[in-house]
């Protein structure tokens, strides 16, 4: 269980979030929401106990795991099988130590098996010569049959004074590595290997049995003791199933083509995001902080994760836009809305019941706001009017003998209209007041229309065929796209969508790639986006408003901007690019859900060509599209 109290955190002065209190326990399926930048991600670090809230305390129940996985690989170091296999958890390291002395158990017979060798040769060479005949007992040892040292070795009996092991090597240490595989050490050992655990001679307290006082036999047995105590340990954590456990998660998360001893960090951004999902399922833990996990995953993959996360015994707690996994995963909805610093929560269901709860509330919101601002004008008037009216006897004349006792009587109700304005001003300042509904500024999102006449064919392609090593991602493909049309690409990971949009990329065309691989630098966002878009600094400006970017991050870095925000500005330089043929390859990757709207709206009414590569059901479905290309085989399928 994970529990959270009075959470409060800012950023660069700028409070996030306040007064967060949270409960996430087994079974319980939360999502996160929020427009970008809004906080969700620094809340899953600060619950994950990667920061530290300015307020407020994060506590973990007995023995409870955590896993946390970012929306990026921080700092990628090692290799894929390396980090794949740590996130067996104290598995790994079990696994890696009893791999290590395999090697040396297997390294120590090799040395008794050469030692007896040399010393039946020195034997057979000294004597007369004579062998076991045909009438002589097995038993019976001739002279040239002599009981030497090295004649009666195995992996588990007593070290003849051919073995030469010393203090170094059983006082060797333990690498700090993880196993590159997870198989039984029956297959490596195979029944003479069982035969020499099951074989030993321990004394009463379970130490190697003081039978033999040769040095090399103490450390052969001390290193069978070992083994065995680590083998019951594998047995205990069934570590007979992680190979397949790696093997299937692999598959599923399409990385399974990823070679064990590649680096980290020569794998893509989408790649590097599946291998951190992928390290967090193999753990297990107890409760799971998910950062966008359906990003960079196909339909198959995304269909998968949900299916074992339904399974799932533990607690998720999971960031994502993906409205079609909200809906089929979780079960309640916070919203970090990027105005108040309260942490608003829907329960009761997924993505859609929170729209429809989050329109009900806002329209009881509005209602609520304008009875109140009603009441609030309607006390305003009838306070100035008795001041007017308490104002015009005190300044009357002529009023003769009632004079006296009418300006008393003005001044009883000018007191009572102070009153009734401090009661009204203390309703004003009370937490039950509602304050004026604010939202966020809204993204400005319209594609330069394409005036020219539809069906001319723009982009044509011609025996395309393209490799990736020895994988042949498009073999000999052709297509046409015409003006006007919209094209929906799909296939699996791996396919080659990606490939085929590079490819019909030129001069022509706007691009929007998959990932921001490569964007993280020093460079700031004014002058991103005008190296992009040749205008003036007043327009750069006035464009950049537009995108929900204001003043305040003109001159912020790149690498300090979160996923979606670095996705508005390639949207920025995108719609205002010359180019009237799209290319948008998951173009509702880190976007909010706000977002989505709009760029949904915007597509339907652009009236040019698009060609776009999404996983997203939600989004192909609001868009629509009247051609689909299909890739799998190194071909493009039309349907």
């Amino acid at each position: 269980m994970l529990k959270a109290v009075n959470l409060s955190c800012s950023y660069d002065g700028d409070p996030l979030f306040a007064g967060l209190d949270l409960v996430v326990g087994d079974g319980d399926r939360i999502g996160l929401v929020g427009p970008n930048g809004a906080g969700k991600s620094t809340l899953l670090r600060v619950l994950g106990g990667e920061l530290r809230p300015q307020s407020g305390s994060v506590t973990y129940g007995p023995d409870t795991r955590i896993g946390y996985v970012a929306q990026q690989m921080p700092d990628p170091d090692g290799t894929v099988g390396d980090f794949l296999t740590a996130g067996l958890g104290e598995l790994a390291e079990v696994t890696r130590t009893m791999r290590e002395l395999e090697h040396r158990l297997a390294t120590a017979a090799g040395d008794q098996s050469s030692a007896g060798d040399d010393s039946r040769g020195r034997s057979e060479g000294s004597g007369s010569n004579e062998s076991l005949g045909d009438n002589e007992s097995p038993g019976d040892n001739g002279p040239g049959r002599s009981d030497s040292p090295g004649s009666n070795d195995s992996a588990a009996g007593n070290d003849g004074p051919g073995r030469s092991d010393g203090p170094g090597r059983n006082d060797r240490p333990k690498r700090s590595g993880v196993p590159g595989r997870n198989d039984s050490p029956a297959d490596d050992k195979g029944p003479a290997g069982n035969e020499a655990i099951t074989g030993m001679s321990l004394a009463g307290d379970g130490t190697p049995a003081a039978g033999n006082a040769d040095e090399g036999a103490d450390t052969a047995d001390e290193l069978l003791v070992r083994y065995g105590v680590v083998q019951e340990r594998w047995t205990a954590l069934e570590g007979w199933k992680a190979e397949a456990r790696i093997a299937e998660i692999r598959q599923r998360l399409d990385i399974a083509h990823l070679p064990d001893e590649l680096a980290l960090w020569q794998v893509s951004g989408g790649e590097q995001a599946r291998l951190l999902l992928a390290r967090a399922l193999l753990d297990e833990p107890d409760v799971l902080l998910l950062d966008e996990p359906t990003n960079h995953l196909d339909a198959e993959g995304m269909a998968w994760l949900q299916g074992w996360l339904k399974s799932y015994a533990g607690g998720v707690l999971t960031v994502s836009h993906d409205r079609a996994f909200l809906d089929a995963v979780v079960t309640r909805v916070l919203e970090l809305d990027g105005i108040d610093t309260e942490v608003q929560d829907y329960p009761g269901g997924g993505y859609t019941a929170y729209r429809v709860e989050k329109q009900r509330r806002w329209e009881r919101l509005l209602l609520d706001f304008e009875a109140q601002e009603k009441d609030r004008r309607r006390w305003e008037a009838d306070i100035e009017r008795t001041k007017e009216y308490s104002r015009g006897v005190e300044n009357a004349s002529g009023l003769g003998v009632a004079g006296p006792h009418l300006r008393r009587v003005a001044r009883l109700v000018a007191r009572k209209a102070k009153v009734r304005e401090r009661r009204l001003r203390r309703q004003m300042e009370s937490v039950r007041w509602i304050a004026h509904p604010r939202t966020r500024p809204p993204l400005t999102l319209a594609f330069p229309a394409d005036q020219a006449d539809p069906g001319e064919v723009v982009l044509r392609v011609r025996d395309l065929s393209v490799s990736a090593g020895d994988r042949l991602l498009l073999d000999g493909v052709e297509l046409e796209v015409r003006r006007g049309d919209r094209i929906l690409v799909t296939g699996r990971n791996g396919a080659g969508k990606t490939t085929l949009l590079r490819a019909l990329a030129s001069d022509d065309t706007a691009v929007l790639p998959q990932t921001t691989d490569g964007l993280r630098s020093k460079v700031t966002v004014m002058e991103f986006f005008r190296s992009r878009v040749p205008v003036y600094a007043e327009d750069a400006e006035r464009l950049l408003l537009g995108h929900q970017f204001g003043p305040d991050q003109w001159d912020a870095r790149l690498s300090s901007l979160s996923a979606g925000e670095l996705r508005r500005l390639l949207l920025a330089v995108l719609v205002n690019s010359p180019a009237r043929i799209l290319l948008l390859d998951e173009p509702t990757n880190f976007l909010d859900l706000d977002a989505l709207d709009v760029i949904e709206e915007a597509l339907r009414r652009y009236r040019g060509t698009v060609v776009v590569v999404t996983h997203d059901r939600y989004f192909a479905e609001a868009i629509g599209f009247g051609r689909r290309w299909h890739v799998a085989d190194g071909a493009v399928i039309e349907s």
